[in-house]
């Protein structure tokens, strides 16, 4: 029955790939409103690691106007992928999103351009 679910474009019960190799997919990490989250790009598009963070509230306008993020960020919150720990939310698995955008916009809340908020840890800001 899980296996039906991604072709119904449900994808909470799928594993993400594993961990990158150093070379091919470094490690980035995306900052702000008190989080941090680190992921990869994966072939299918961007992986958020276990233990990353999320902002607690979203803005009132990520509802309004990327509806599909917003909803995505809720689903996740009901299935238990994101847990509220601390006045934030922490990822509880790793987690595949279709794209560096989507990504950082559900760890920060907000419209994102994941391009520019995932970065190298060693990239100054």
């Amino acid at each position: 029955m899980l296996g039906m679910l991604p072709v119904l474009g449900v994808h909470a019960f799928e594993q993400a790939p594993k961990a990158p190799a150093a070379k091919s997919s470094p490690v980035l990490t995306c900052k702000g409103k008190g989080v941090q989250a680190t992921g990869y790009e994966a072939s299918q598009g961007f992986v958020v690691l276990a233990g990353s963070q999320a902002v607690a509230d979203a803005v009132p306008s990520m509802a309004q106007h990327v509806r599909g993020m917003y909803d995505l960020r809720q689903e996740l919150i009901g299935n238990g992928v994101l847990a509220m720990q601390g006045g934030l939310y922490l990822f509880t698995q790793d987690y595949s999103f279709s794209a560096p955008s989507t990504a950082a916009g559900v760890v920060l809340g907000r419209i994102a351009n994941g391009r520019i908020e995932w970065r190298r840890p060693t990239a100054a800001r």
